[in-house]
């Protein structure tokens, strides 16, 4: 089978490490964190699933070793702080920023797996921690805790359900038909939970916390 797999696009790997780039930084300015520091976090942001994701799978990790990633997603970073942030305080915009983000990453993070040959459950967890890596360190460096751990959504929900999908068609169809479906997929499960208040699994007598 990973015989037949297309070699991971560069421009598809750098897209959604920008694009999360453009949401942490534009995140970092909502919560009042200053230049400096908005663009770290834009950077760690944009490039820490990316770097879990070939740690884990024995590689050197590409956004320090190759040359687009990092100008690509300092550049994402200027504009999620200087432009972006302004879509915020709307909801829906920031919503589904997150959520293509998130899909994108996951395709990126199960792709690359595949390619390695890892098994069924480790490309799973690549895809999952490929699309939260960036998120946690974001939180962690603005003072939060992270929505993986906290998010009373689908979270966690749409990011396993996003990889099934990214898997279950990629074996069948083409890496790119299968990564439009994986990110529509994680994004409508994410930003619908979120409008309609669709809670998480919780544990019997565990209170509920709705925050996003």
């Amino acid at each position: 089978m990973t015989d037949l797999m297309p070699v991971l696009p560069l421009w598809v790997d750098v897209t959604a490490m920008s694009t999360t780039a453009l949401y942490g930084a534009a995140t970092a300015r909502s919560r009042n964190v200053p230049i400096s520091g908005t663009l770290i976090a834009g950077i760690l942001c944009g490039a820490a699933g990316g770097m879990v994701r070939d740690l884990l799978l024995g590689l050197e990790p590409v956004a320090i070793t190759g040359p687009y990633y990092l100008p690509w997603i300092l550049f994402a970073s200027v504009l999620g702080a200087f432009f972006f942030y302004r879509f915020i305080s709307q909801e829906l915009p920031y919503l589904v920023l997150r959520g293509v983000a998130i899909g994108l990453l996951i395709a990126i993070g199960c792709q690359k797996a595949l390619i390695h040959e890892v098994p069924f459950v480790s490309i799973i967890l690549c895809g999952v921690l490929t699309a939260t890596a960036g998120g946690m360190a974001l939180d962690a460096l603005t003072g939060h805790r992270s929505a993986v751990f906290s998010q009373a959504h689908w979270f966690a929900t749409a990011l396993i359900i996003g990889s099934l999908v990214f898997y279950g068609l990629t074996i069948t169809t083409s890496f790119y038909i299968a990564t439009a479906i994986a990110v529509i997929v994680t994004a409508s499960l994410y930003v619908t939970s979120v409008i309609r208040k669709w809670p998480s699994p919780k544990w019997p007598n565990e209170g509920n916390d709705m925050s996003a």
